[in-house]
């Protein structure tokens, strides 16, 4: 009789258990999230709440795009290098005033110039190596590369005028313009061609042979420099091929040999002897290359080809 006492007071606690549960949840009525939080301390007004419904562009409008932020929406994306040639007419095309300013640069004709392009590349397939359009050689039968088109550009252009002698214009043009053309030059064949010569110091150095471009016996030989040869100073054609000239003697003859500080190309540029029998650098011709340096460090040295188009002569 004990036992079925005991079992009916049992069934009676869980009986009352269940009961007090269900008035506990329909008096109350609070549901507590997978986190242990009440859903009503989770309403529109917080800031941890995520629109869950919002699409795909909806999100990644709010998102600042750049390169390195990139939202990969549908999983990693497979890499494709895509390989572009150029031909020949695009770089005729894309460069046309560049090549249309050295070609009164070298005395040539433009329209023989690119003649003599198109057939260079008809001749090798049609496809330019990205920095020259000639097709130069190196000394193993290779096709050259350079830093720039545009060296490529004048490095074919001096090649052309070699292979075509009477193709060039003997005319000559002697200069009359500012200094300051000049100077822009200088600047556009440092930045753009032989850029392992230094803008500044290739300034200060035709500045101190030149009177800061001023000199008029040295500009009606459109020579900057100071360039000898057995008859005197040299004459060049005009004054954007002097120049040229200039700059390309620093970039092969000095630069390209390890000298770049003005000692060391004063010493080979401007020699001297001391006492002892060394040879050094002028110590006269350094000053000037100095006091030229502080007109020059901090010059614009932001000069492009259309710059230069239609100043030439006596700008």
């Amino acid at each position: 009789m004990e036992t079925k006492k005991a079992s009916k007071k049992a069934w009676k606690h869980v009986i009352c258990c269940l009961i007090l549960l269900v008035i506990f949840v329909m008096t109350i009525g609070v549901h507590i999230n997978a986190e242990g939080y009440p859903d009503e301390e989770l309403g529109e007004s917080s800031s941890d709440v995520v629109p869950l419904r919002a699409s795909v562009s909806e999100l990644v409008a709010d998102l600042s795009y750049t390169e390195e932020n990139e939202v990969e929406l549908a999983g990693p994306k497979e890499e494709v290098t895509v390989e572009i040639i150029y031909d020949a007419n695009y770089y005729i095309t894309t460069y046309a005033e560049t090549i249309e300013f050295f070609a009164d640069v070298f005395g040539v004709d433009y329209e023989d110039v690119v003649a003599d392009l198109y057939k260079r590349a008809e001749n090798n397939d049609g496809k330019i190596e990205s920095t020259n359009i000639g097709y130069l050689l190196n000394s193993k039968g290779k096709v050259k590369k350079y830093s720039s088109v545009e060296y490529g550009i004048v490095e074919y252009f001096y090649d052309y005028v070699e292979r075509n002698p009477k193709k060039v214009s003997k005319k000559r043009d002697p200069y009359s313009g500012s200094a300051k053309y000049v100077e822009n030059l200088i600047i556009y064949y440092t930045t753009h061609i032989y850029t392992n010569v230094d803008t500044s110091t290739a300034l200060s150095i035709g500045a101190a042979e030149s009177g800061y471009y001023k000199v008029g016996y040295m500009l009606r030989c459109n020579n900057i420099h100071g360039g000898m040869s057995s008859s005197g100073l040299i004459k060049y054609k005009n004054i954007e091929y002097g120049v040229l000239s200039y700059i390309r003697m620093l970039s092969k003859n000095y630069y390209g040999k390890g000298l770049d500080t003005i000692s060391e190309i004063g010493r080979k540029y401007c020699p001297v002897y001391d006492d002892f029998g060394n040879k050094t650098a002028s110590p006269h011709w350094k000053k000037l290359v100095n006091t030229a340096m502080k007109k020059y460090k901090n010059y614009d040295f932001n000069i492009e080809i259309e710059g230069l188009l239609g100043k030439s002569g006596n700008a």
